[in-house]
Order: structure tokens, then sequence, then C-alpha cells
């Protein structure tokens, strides 16, 4: 790969959206170009400044009584309202019922999907700009100190080494526009990025998925979302998940 094909497909990259070929051999040489290196850098440095201060749009809060009000107008011909306005009305409940349900499971998916999306890209990220950790450490007891006044809450790390999981060390990164805690482990050459936050708004609970080459998976454990994405396969990842799991409780 030359650097003029490099960088058209740097915008791509930074997003996360190389096929895994593609990936390596962009990974390949961005460590042997620093030009195409820096502008990496500066493209996923830009991408980071615009998610961290982009403005959320919630739906108004009469949007309720207005999908109320249509359905009732829709569901209500002057001869059924005439002779069956109980049946018209009990009819536009529960069609408001299946439309607020509806509205309730896709706005969630799509949290879910923005959320692996940004992950995936933080994770992608952390190998491309040499960010993978702030604290480089084997030692959990090492780790877990140094997120102390970085983020307001204690993320357990866990040290997995006889379960052939190496503990590199931890970093701060963002997701949904918050701080989070990322703690970093290594299996034989493929990093696992374990992000670690409060469920405080909704909890995570995702089965082992794959997307544009990723192992993603999720789960909420003591009042913690955990999400985990890496290239390791998806069995590998499972049974990352569940030694965490019975550590974490132990």
């Amino acid at each position: 790969m030359d650097c003029d094909e490099a960088r058209q497909l740097l915008d791509a990259y930074a997003d996360g959206e190389l096929d895994l070929t593609r990936q390596l051999e962009m990974e390949a040489h961005l460590a042997g170009c620093p030009a195409c290196k820096e502008e990496a850098e500066r493209i996923a440095s830009f991408s980071l400044l615009l998610r961290t201060n982009m403005e959320l749009y919630k739906a108004p809060r009469n949007l309720k009584s207005k999908i109320r009000s249509t359905l009732r107008k829709e569901a209500e011909p002057a001869w059924l309202f005439a002779n069956a306005r109980p049946l018209a009305y009990a009819f536009a409940a529960l069609v408001l019922g299946f439309a607020l349900a509806w509205t309730w499971l896709t706005f969630y998916q799509n949290k879910d999907q923005e959320l692996v999306t940004e992950a995936i890209s933080n994770h992608a990220r952390s190998l491309m700009v040499s960010h993978l950790v702030d604290c480089r450490s084997g030692d959990q007891q090492t780790v877990k100190p140094w997120f102390n006044g970085k983020v307001d809450y204690s993320p357990p790390v866990v040290d997995l080494t006889p379960a052939g999981y190496t503990l590199v060390g931890g970093r701060v990164d963002i997701l949904e526009k918050r701080p989070v805690a990322v703690v970093v482990y290594q299996r034989g050459k493929q990093v696992i990025n374990l992000f670690i936050w409060p469920a405080t708004r909704r909890k995570v609970d995702l089965d082992v998925q794959s997307e544009r080459g990723y192992q993603f998976c999720g789960w909420n454990q003591a009042g913690l979302n955990y999400l985990c994405i890496s290239e390791i396969s998806g069995d590998e990842l499972e049974k990352f998940e569940d030694q965490l799991r019975e550590h974490v409780s132990l």
C-alpha cells in the first residue's frame, strides 16, 4: 500500500469501517510512514473532538400526545364513531401501544448500535495512534489505583494471567460523551479492550456478536456495564467474559 492509497482510506480507517485485511494493510503502512501516521492521528483527534462536543437531540415531551391524537383521528371514521366509540378508542389504544413499544425497542437497539460503533472506533484508534494504555503495567495493584481521580467510580482490575489473558494496563476513553475506564488485556497477539462504566442510565446486555471483523459482547454486573472489543474469536471472547464474570463476583 502506497501513501496515495493510504490517504484515501484514512477516514474509513479512523471510523473502523475497513475490513480486517485492509485494516492490517493500513496498520503496516502507518507503522513505516510517519507522515501518514501523523495525518491518521489528526483525523482521529478531530473525530474524538466532534463526538465529545456533539449535541444530542431528544424527542419533544408532547410527542406521545400528538401520536395519540393522530391515531384517534385515523381510527374514528364518522360511522364507527357514532355506533362504536368504545371500540374505536380500544383500537387506537392498541395501535398506540404497538407504536410506543416499537419506538422503545428501536430506540434502544439504535442506542446499542451507536455504543458498539463508538467502542469499535475507540478500539481501532487505540491501536492506530499508539494510545493503547496510559498506565502500562501487568500488576493489578498498580493499574486499579491509577484510575483514582480520573473516573468517578472504581473499576475492577482482574488478573486473568492463569486463564491466558495478560493484563497490559489501563487508560481513560470517551463513550457516550462521558469518560470511561478501559482495562486492556492481550491474548496472544490480539488486544482486548474492556470498557467499564456505571450502569446508571441503562444496562448493557449484548451476546457475543461480530461487526466489521471485530468481536464484541457486553453485560452488566454489580452496578457496572462491561463492553469487550477484540479481534479474537467469538468463542475466546465468550471464555474471557466467563472468566471476568467469575473473578468480579469473588
